[in-house]
Formats: C-alpha cells, structure tokens, sequence
C-alpha cells in the first residue's frame, strides 16, 4: 500500500499542499482565440497579456445548461467558435456558458456550427430543478420542454442529426465575472 502512495505522488511531485496551479505564464499553452478575445476588446479580461484568449473550454463537450437559451448564427455575424465566446463575454450580466456546435435547424444555420448561450452550466445527472418563473428575473427566455431542468451527463458536439459522430471541432466553455468587474474566460 505505501508503494501505491509513493508511485501515485510521483506524478504531481511539484504540487503539493496548496498551490496545484500551473504558472500564470503558461495561460498562453492553452488559450483558444488569442488575439480575437484580447484585453483590448474586453479591457476586464484576465490574461497574462493583450493575447488574451480563454482558457475554459470543453473541446468535442456541450458542457452547457438550458436557462437563458439564446441562438446566434452566421447571419448574426458570429462565425466560429471566437464570435461564441466574445458574444458570452459581451452578455456578462445574462451568459455563463456559450456552446459551438451543429444545432441541426437548416432554415437557421444553413448546416453550420452555430452559437448557443446559456445562463447555468449541466446538471449532473442526479440533480432536477424546476424553476418559479414568477419569482424569477433574467432567465428569459425558458422554453417550456426545459421547466424542471433534468439533469445528465454533458452530451458531446455532433456532426449529425442521430448524434452518432462526435465533432472534434466542437467547443464549449464559461465566462465569469467576478464581484470586482473582472471577467474570465
């Protein structure tokens, strides 16, 4: 048993205790749509420099909830997964989480990825809520089919109607902003 312990801290040696983060100055490995979402244009944004970027996204995952649905699409001007995320970035009162994938309606996409919003993250699987629109503000608008909110597991991107192929180039992920105006993405 203790050589389990020994073998299993090898791997993360240089975070123990606290601090399990990975340097500030590597955001950059990992940032989607540098130099689209960039300090410049969101002058709250944290990142490590004007690059900026995200780095809160799910490749291939539909890590998003059903509150608040709102539907962008190329004729919006949004036109890939960057215009997704700077949209989320602009609504920081309403959007949480912003979705790019194939949404499968051909008289409003025209068959291509488009732009989901949403106001709360997926439910785990052993979560409902329904939710008191009556004593509710800012969730408009709630499609009925999603009053209780079941929760399951995060679906995947797909790149047909039958859900049988994954997209790869599917993207999801959060935007936050903080109690001191500071926004993440």
């Amino acid at each position: 048993m203790a050589t389990a312990a020994t073998f299993g801290n090898r791997c993360d040696v240089r975070h123990r205790g606290d601090d399990i983060f990975p340097s500030f100055n590597r955001y950059s490995d990992w940032a989607i749509c540098k130099g689209i979402i960039t300090k410049n244009r969101f002058p709250n944004l944290q990142a490590p420099n004007n690059c900026g970027g995200c780095v809160r996204y799910y490749r291939g995952i539909d890590m998003t909830g059903v509150v608040t649905e709102l539907h962008f699409y190329h004729k919006d001007g949004v036109r890939n997964a960057c215009d997704c995320a700077a949209k989320c970035l602009e609504m920081p009162n309403t959007c949480t989480n912003w979705v790019w994938k194939h949404t499968f309606m051909p008289r409003k996409d025209g068959g291509r990825r488009s732009c989901t919003l949403y106001s709360s993250p997926n439910l785990p699987a052993g979560v409902t809520l329904e939710y008191n629109t009556a004593l509710s503000k800012g969730f408009l608008p709630l499609q009925a089919a999603n009053n209780p909110q079941a929760g399951a597991p995060a679906p995947l991107t797909f790149l047909d109607v039958a859900n049988t192929r994954p997209d790869r180039f599917g993207v999801s992920g959060f935007v936050v902003q903080d109690q001191n105006g500071k926004q993440y993405c």
